[in-house]
């Protein structure tokens, strides 16, 4: 059970806390439930902004968590920058500048697919095995998230990056009307299942407790400019995952080329290298369900996706 700042009334003094019934469980305005608790000697919860206490039944004992805020002030790990394009065949391309990494969404794609067969079976979209569904879906969505999230900003730390440029998505769901974009049965589905916000939201603070600073840019032109030469040219991308630039010969893998362009709004200067391997052929981190992480492909990368 939760309680938030208006559940909760903390007595530090006295190592006391009461906790609220609810409205709908209390008899008259004094019912609560005071509760007791021992610290270690080294914590002393009056120094914290407390947020939120959870009552947890463990080991037939209950056990109360205090959820507190904490301000925090790293230092950057260095002044470099990486640019994140976001998609749903590759759910994240992430460009240092001079070297990349796919992040494919089989896995995410996968689960999509699973539980929708399955909630497909449900007589009632109501009923309880539907519902079990939906939160196991939820589950490892969000798993997914956090975890690709937390590898995104280990790989800028080891790189000495200060500054993530992340692609503003915010539009992709509408057309030039402001209606709703059709993407296809597939495409909509995947889309469906791809929180953008919410990844941005989960980078964000995952990226400020290392100290970097995380930009929201507009992805306008970046899929159609080449990140080597800036020619823009929305017949370049000759197919979903290839792009080929007719003016210096450029070629790269598209989510790649995106990546750099929206790295490039915050740091214009192009890449120190100028071969196109990095951009061709990109590392490939696939999300390993087994242990829960993502780990590197060895291997060539094909650029269609």
């Amino acid at each position: 059970m939760s309680f938030k700042a208006a559940g909760f009334k903390q007595d530090a003094q006295f190592n006391r806390v009461r906790l609220s019934k609810g409205r709908n469980l209390k008899e008259h305005r004094s019912d609560f439930v005071l509760c007791e608790y021992e610290l270690r000697p080294d914590v002393d919860l009056s120094e914290w902004d407390i947020q939120q206490v959870r009552a947890v039944h463990k080991y037939d004992e209950w056990r109360l968590h205090f959820i507190c805020r904490k301000s925090i002030d790293p230092e950057p790990p260095g002044d470099e920058t990486a640019g994140i394009d976001l998609g749903i065949s590759n759910v994240a391309a992430l460009s240092f500048g001079g070297e990349s990494i796919l992040f494919p969404g089989n896995a995410l794609k996968e689960d999509e697919y699973y539980f929708g067969r399955k909630k497909a079976k449900c007589d009632d979209s109501r009923s309880n095995e539907r519902l079990r569904l939906d939160r196991k879906r939820t589950e490892r969505r969000t798993h997914f998230l956090h975890t690709l999230s937390k590898h995104i900003v280990s790989e800028c730390v080891e790189r000495g990056v200060g500054t993530i440029v992340i692609g503003d998505l915010g539009g992709i769901r509408d057309d030039n009307n402001g209606e709703s974009h059709n993407w296809g049965n597939h495409g909509n589905l995947d889309l469906h299942g791809w929180a953008f916000d919410r990844f941005t939201s989960i980078l964000e603070y995952k990226a400020e407790a290392e100290g970097i600073d995380l930009t929201v840019e507009s992805e306008r032109d970046t899929s159609k400019t080449c990140s080597a030469c800036g020619t823009k040219d929305g017949n370049q991308r000759v197919e979903r995952g290839l792009y080929v630039c007719e003016e210096c010969d450029t070629v790269a893998n598209a989510d790649v080329n995106g990546a750099e362009n929206i790295r490039r709004k915050v740091t214009p200067s192009p890449s120190e290298d100028r071969s196109n391997s990095w951009l061709a052929q990109p590392a490939v981190h696939l999300f390993d369900r087994n242990e829960g992480r993502f780990a590197p492909r060895e291997q060539v990368v094909d650029c269609k996706p």
